[in-house]
């Protein structure tokens, strides 16, 4: 839980009980009471609304953000990896090359010692 989520909660649950303990504790009938109890209950359930529409937005735009990021660094590993696939394919081909170099002078240094041998 974040700080401000601790804070908030922290600030909710204090309002409300210092409103039902002054409430409560303040010398009135049953009927005002509960009535201040409704009121206060309703000013609480506003305080709230808004509260968490403020910690809506704010987790909404952190998401915004934490997603932009996590597509740039993305996109980055993405660039990088590609240009270090195009630089092993193009060594890949260079080796391909210089193996069928090979291959090719290994199959005429071998014709040459057949006919060299059968010439014997």
């Amino acid at each position: 839980m974040s700080s401000d989520s601790k804070l908030l909660l922290g600030l909710i649950l204090g309002a409300a009980t210092g409103a039902v303990a002054g409430l409560l504790l303040a010398p009135a009938s049953g009927k005002e009471t509960r009535e201040k109890i409704s009121d206060k209950a309703g000013e609480l359930k506003s305080d709230l609304d808004k509260k968490f529409n403020e910690l809506s937005k704010k987790l909404h735009d952190l998401d915004k953000e934490t997603l932009g990021d996590f597509k740039e660094k993305f996109n980055e590993v993405k660039s990088t990896v590609k240009d270090r696939y195009d630089s092993l394919a193009i060594k890949v081909k260079e080796l391909e090359k210089e193996l069928a170099a090979k291959m090719e002078s290994i199959k005429k240094e071998a014709k040459t010692m057949e006919s060299s041998s059968n010439s014997m």
